[in-house]
C-alpha cells in the first residue's frame, strides 16, 4: 500500500515532501558529481549532426537510445526494460500515404475550378479513395458555438471545411463533423512535412473519413466564393491506399532499487524525451533540427541524475526509474505507451518529474538565469519540493501565469497525470529562439546555469525519494479535479 493520501493532514502530521533546509553533507557529495562538463558531454553528442535530429523513427533515434543505455550501464544503474534490457519495446505501425496518382478537383457549373495533383497537399485515409462528382457542402467554423449541419446533410458528401483564424473549439467541431461520415473532408491548413503517421500495433484501425489538407491559397479563394451549406460545386478525388510497415520503437529505462524495506516498493519516474523532429525536407543551408534544448538537455539531466544518485553508496529509500521516451514530438507517444504498459505499477508510482528545455536561459520573455519553473507548478506538492531545494541551492522558482498551465498538456507529464500520478515537467525556458528550428545547437546551452539548476533538481529528487510522505495533488486547485479522480481510482483498493 502506498503510504500517502490526498489530504493535507497527512503532510502536516508527517512533515512536508522535500522539506526545506540547508544542503546536508550527503547532498553536497551528491552535487559534486554534477558538472557543466558532464552535461555538455552528453549534450554535444545527442545534439550532434551525426544523429540527424533524432526523428521518430530514424537511425539517429536508435543511436541516441544505444548511447543512453550505454550510459546507464556505465553508471551501474540496473536495466529497467523488457527481458533484462534497458529497452521497453513498443510495436508500432508506420503508415505512409503514397501521393502517386493523387488528384482532387473542385468544379462549379459556371466553369470555375480548383485542382491539386499533390503539390501543397497531404491526405490521411484508411483506404483508397475513388470519388466522382460528389455533392459539396461548405462548413465554416468561427468558434465553438458555430452551428454544424445535420448528419443527414453531411453523410456521403464532400465537406469543404473553413476554420477561421484563432477559432476556439475548432478541433472538437472537426471531430464532430467526422462522426457524421462525410465521403471526404478537405480543409485549408499548414501541410505537415512528415510523410507518415504512427499508430500502436495493438490499436484498432480507424475508419474515419478520408481527410485532405492543402496549403494552396487558390483553394482558400475558391472556397471563399462558395455559399455556406449546400453548394453547386462537385468534387472528384483519387487517393491511393496507405502503406503500413511494422516498426519497433523503444523507451530507454534504467532502475535504481530503493533501500527502504517498505518504501522501495514506491517509485519515482525521472523522465525526458530523446527524440526530436529530424531533418527538414525543404530550405537551404542547415536543415538538421539538432534539438539541443528540446530535448537533449532534458535527457542530459536524467543521465546526470542517474550518475550522481546511482554512484552513491547510500541509495534513496524509494526506487528511482530513469527513463527517456521516444516520439514526444509525434504526440507524446512514448509516455502514453509507458502509461498504458507500465514497468512499475502505476498505483505504486508516487511521482513523475519530467525534464524539458533545461539548458537555455534566453527565454523569449527575458533571461532566466538562476531560475527554474514547471508545468502545473501549483497542481501538486512537487512545486513546493522544488522551491525548498532551490532555497537550499540558491535557485529561484516561479510559475508562469499562462505557460505553466498551457504546457502541462503539451509535455510528457500529461500521460502520467491522466493516470493519476502527480506529474510535472521541469524547465528553465518556455519558448526560446530556434525553438523547433535547425538553430537549436548545443553551443547555445548555458552550461554553467544548467549545472546549477540540475543540482537543485538533484536535491529535490533526493529529498522526495527519502521523505516519509509522498507527493500529492493539491485538491483545492480548480484545474486538478480530473487528476484527483484518476488518483482515487488508481488507489481504490488501498
Amino acid at each position: 500500500m502506498i503510504a500517502h493520501r490526498l489530504c493535507l493532514l497527512t503532510a502536516i502530521l508527517l512533515g512536508p515532501v522535500g522539506a526545506a533546509g540547508p544542503v546536508s553533507p550527503a547532498e553536497s557529495e551528491l552535487l559534486a558529481s554534477i558538472s557543466a562538463n558532464t552535461l555538455g558531454g552528453h549534450l554535444s553528442f545527442l545534439a550532434s549532426d551525426l544523429l540527424e535530429g533524432r526523428d521518430t523513427p530514424s537511425r539517429g533515434l536508435d543511436l541516441a537510445a544505444e548511447y543512453i543505455a550505454t550510459q546507464f550501464r556505465r553508471f551501474g544503474v540496473e536495466p529497467g526494460g523488457d527481458n533484462g534490457t534497458y529497452f521497453q519495446n513498443a510495436p508500432y505501425l508506420k503508415i505512409t500515404q503514397p501521393m502517386e496518382g493523387f488528384r482532387v478537383r473542385l468544379q462549379t457549373p459556371d466553369g470555375k475550378s480548383w485542382e491539386s495533383t499533390g503539390a501543397k497537399a497531404m491526405a490521411v485515409t484508411s483506404e483508397a479513395v475513388n470519388a466522382r462528382e460528389l455533392e459539396v457542402l461548405k462548413v465554416t467554423i468561427k468558434d465553438q458555438d458555430s452551428p454544424l449541419p445535420s448528419a443527414e446533410q453531411v453523410h456521403g458528401k464532400a465537406v469543404l471545411l473553413y476554420v477561421a483564424q484563432g477559432a476556439s473549439g475548432a478541433a472538437a467541431r472537426n471531430r464532430a463533423l467526422m462522426t457524421m461520415k462525410p465521403a471526404v473532408l478537405v480543409t485549408y491548413a499548414v501541410v505537415s512535412p512528415t510523410p507518415f503517421r504512427l499508430r500502436p500495433a495493438s490499436a484498432p484501425a480507424t475508419s474515419a473519413a478520408p481527410y485532405i489538407v492543402t496549403s494552396d491559397g487558390d483553394f482558400s479563394r475558391f472556397v471563399d466564393a462558395l455559399p455556406e451549406g449546400e453548394t453547386p460545386a462537385k468534387l472528384t478525388a483519387t487517393v491511393a491506399a496507405p502503406v503500413q510497415e511494422s516498426i519497433l520503437l523503444r523507451n530507454v529505462i534504467g532502475k535504481l532499487p530503493g533501500s527502504d524495506p517498505e518504501l522501495r516498493n514506491e517509485a519515482i519516474l525521472l523522465t525526458a524525451h530523446y527524440d526530436h523532429v529530424g531533418v527538414s525536407t525543404r530550405g537551404d543551408g542547415d536543415r538538421i533540427h539538432n534539438g539541443a534544448n528540446d530535448d537533449a538537455s532534458g535527457v542530459s539531466t536524467v543521465l546526470a541524475l542517474a550518475e550522481a544518485i546511482g554512484g552513491r553508496k547510500q541509495r534513496p529509500k524509494r526506487t528511482l526509474l530513469f527513463m527517456t521516451y521516444f516520439g514526444e514530438e509525434k504526440g507524446l507517444l512514448g509516455s502514453r505507451y509507458y502509461a498504458a504498459h507500465p514497468i512499475h505499477p502505476l498505483r505504486q508510482t508516487v511521482a513523475n518529474l519530467n525534464f524539458e528545455h533545461m539548458g537555455r536561459t534566453d527565454d523569449s520573455e527575458g533571461k532566466r538565469e538562476g531560475q527554474i519553473t514547471a508545468t502545473g507548478f501549483d497542481y501538486t506538492t512537487l512545486g513546493d519540493a522544488l522551491t525548498a531545494a532551490g532555497a537550499a541551492t540558491g535557485v529561484g522558482t516561479w510559475s508562469h501565469p499562462r505557460n505553466s498551465d498551457d504546457f502541462f498538456a503539451r509535455s510528457d507529464n500529461q500521460a502520467l497525470a491522466d493516470a493519476g500520478v502527480p506529474a510535472i515537467t521541469v524547465s528553465v525556458a518556455w519558448i526560446f529562439p530556434d525553438y523547433h528550428r535547425p538553430g537549436d545547437h548545443w553551443e547555445k546551452i548555458d552550461l554553467a546555469n544548467m549545472e546549477k539548476v540540475v543540482r537543485t533538481v538533484a536535491v529535490g529528487v533526493s529529498r522526495i525519494a527519502n521523505s516519509d510522505t509522498a507527493p500529492q495533488w493539491v485538491e483545492s486547485h480548480p484545474k486538478v479535479k480530473r487528476y484527483v479522480e484518476a488518483f482515487r481510482k488508481l488507489h481504490v483498493a488501498d
